[in-house]
């Protein structure tokens, strides 16, 4: 490497999967071979218990440029399976992506030289752009559900709002050391579509004095099939989803019971306003309308159910999560 050159950090890029096998073979095939020095990066793979051939999957890439590292993770979980890679990974950066994401060479190299910056050494997490694919199209009553972030068109920094996703997103395993990992109330669990814990984690880092950076030049393509393109998937990742935002957002600092009763009402106005907008459109013989919004409903409705769990709990006087 040149003197004037910065030194590459090793880096750790981590994948916990649980049954999708299919859509893991196909990320495999263009992650095993980046543009990065191989003595200065790992793959690892975390298996959550999955029952199909995600391991045989694995094993399949042992003679490729970069073969992955299988670790079987017992406790079900995406946050077990990510803390699982956090506590394996031998990297100064650990990077997370997904099982079922598509894109080249260049992608690793993108995500981390935003780190490698002068003056960017409080940088503690940088976010890559994720682009929706959908290989057996899309149901014209979903259009519009799914965008890339298009936070910014160029590397830098991003607003405190601007959260991005753990399908892209690359930290210090030093700020990681500091603020511990993933919260394991948060996260997919099996078949239950809940989420919020890679929010969680950015906010902590954010609370910790470390910037945020987006990189939109590390783009990767989220491949969405459609078994997660049904009413039923979307009806339920609407309610599941929203009830992980409620759970997250009431465990941050300065957010207490004024803030939760006010929202009572206006989810419950939220609930009624879609479900008679979604009437109104089955009515008049616009099934993908009404589909929309009851789909809409059931976000508020989450978010409805959880809040009012979390009062139940708080005047009950148990344990708030961490």
């Amino acid at each position: 490497m040149a003197a004037d050159q910065p030194r590459l950090p090793f880096a750790t890029v981590a994948i916990g999967t649980y049954n999708r096998a299919r859509w893991l073979r196909e990320t495999l095939a263009f992650l095993t071979r980046q543009d990065y020095p191989d003595d200065r990066w790992e793959l690892i793979i975390v298996d959550n218990r999955s029952t199909d051939d995600t391991r045989s999957v694995v094993e399949s890439f042992a003679s490729a440029p970069k073969a992955p590292r299988y670790i079987y993770e017992e406790q079900q979980g995406s946050s077990y399976a990510r803390n699982r890679a956090i506590a394996e990974a031998r990297g100064e950066l650990v990077i997370f992506t997904d099982d079922d994401m598509l894109g080249d060479g260049t992608w690793l190299a993108a995500i981390v030289e935003p780190f490698l910056r002068p003056g960017n050494e409080r940088v503690g997490a940088v976010g890559g752009e994720v682009i929706p694919h959908f290989p057996d199209g899309l149901p014209r009553w979903l259009e519009g559900q799914w965008e890339p972030f298009n936070y910014r068109t160029d590397v830098g920094p991003l607003k405190p709002t601007q959260l991005p996703a753990t399908a892209n997103l690359a930290f210090r395993a030093s700020v990681l050391s500091e603020i511990g990992g993933f919260r394991t109330d948060l996260g997919r669990f099996g078949n239950r579509l809940t989420g919020s814990e890679d929010h969680d984690l950015v906010r902590r880092v954010q609370r910790a004095g470390y910037a945020i950076w987006f990189s939109p030049t590390a783009g990767l393509k989220h491949q969405i099939p459609s078994n997660r393109l049904t009413f039923k998937y979307a009806f339920r990742h609407a309610f599941d989803s929203s009830r992980s935002r409620v759970i997250e957002r009431s465990s941050r600092p300065g957010t207490g019971m004024p803030w939760l009763i006010s929202r009572v009402p206006a989810y419950c106005l939220h609930v009624l306003m879609c479900a008679a907008l979604s009437l109104l459109n089955f009515i008049v013989l616009n099934p993908g309308g009404g589909k929309r919004w009851i789909t809409r409903g059931a976000k508020g409705a989450g978010y409805l159910t959880e809040c009012l769990c979390v009062i139940r709990d708080r005047l009950l006087g148990r344990p708030l999560p961490q």
